[in-house]
C-alpha cells in the first residue's frame, strides 16, 4: 500500500512539471542563457551590456524543456533558465505573470511592442538551413541546441504563426516561439 501510495504521489508531481506552463524563479541573480548551458551566452541589455536577472518570485511563460534548462519568455525573447533556481507552477495554481517591470528592455526589436494582428497563420520555409531568431532582428541570437548548434526548420516546412514584427514573422518550432525573416518564408495558403 506504501509502494502505491508513493507511486501516486510521484506520478503527480511529475505530470505537475510536464504540464507546467509556467516556472517561478526560485533564486536570486538568476541569468538568463540564449542557449541550454551554463557556458551559454547571458541575455544582457543592449545599451548597458550588464546581464538581466529576473525577481526571485517572478512567474515566466515556460515553452518547454532542453536539457537542465527550461525555455521561457522574458519580455518577448526567447531564453533560457536553470531548472536549479526554477520550479514549475502549473497553469491552474501559477499567480498572473509578473515579470520584472523594472528592468530595462532588452532591445527595440525584442521589447513588448504590440505584435500585428494581421499576421498570417502558418508561413512555409522558403530557403535552405534558415536561422531562427530569439528576437526581430539579424542582431538576435540564433536558436541554438544543447550542443550549440543553430536550430534550422527544413525548406517547405510549415511553421504556425502567431503574429509578426517588422520584417520578421513570429513562428513555433519544436515547442519554441521564435523569428524567422520573411525574406526566407512565405504565408501558408
Amino acid at each position: 500500500m506504501k509502494k502505491l501510495l508513493l507511486f501516486a504521489v510521484a506520478l503527480v508531481v511529475a505530470v505537475s512539471a510536464i504540464a507546467a506552463d509556467r516556472v517561478e524563479v526560485t533564486g536570486t541573480n538568476v541569468r538568463l542563457r540564449l542557449q541550454p548551458s551554463l557556458q551559454g551566452e547571458i541575455l544582457k541589455n543592449e545599451k548597458t551590456q550588464k546581464p538581466i536577472y529576473p525577481k526571485k518570485g517572478a512567474i515566466l511563460e515556460c515553452y518547454g524543456e532542453s536539457g537542465d534548462f527550461y525555455i521561457v519568455n522574458y519580455e518577448g525573447t526567447t531564453a533560457y533558465i536553470t531548472k536549479q533556481y526554477t520550479r514549475p507552477v502549473g497553469s491552474k495554481t501559477a499567480k498572473p505573470s509578473k515579470l520584472n517591470n523594472t528592468a530595462p528592455q532588452i532591445a527595440k526589436n525584442t521589447s513588448t511592442t504590440a505584435v500585428k494582428k494581421a499576421a498570417p497563420a502558418a508561413v512555409i520555409v522558403t530557403g535552405t538551413n534558415v536561422r531562427l531568431r530569439s528576437g526581430a532582428s539579424l542582431k538576435s541570437p540564433a536558436l541554438q541546441d544543447a550542443n550549440g548548434n543553430n536550430l534550422h526548420p527544413n525548406k517547405g516546412q510549415k511553421l504556425r504563426c502567431v503574429g509578426e514584427q517588422g520584417d520578421f514573422y513570429k513562428v513555433n518550432f519544436a515547442g519554441l516561439t521564435c523569428y524567422i525573416s520573411k525574406q526566407f518564408s512565405v504565408p501558408a495558403e
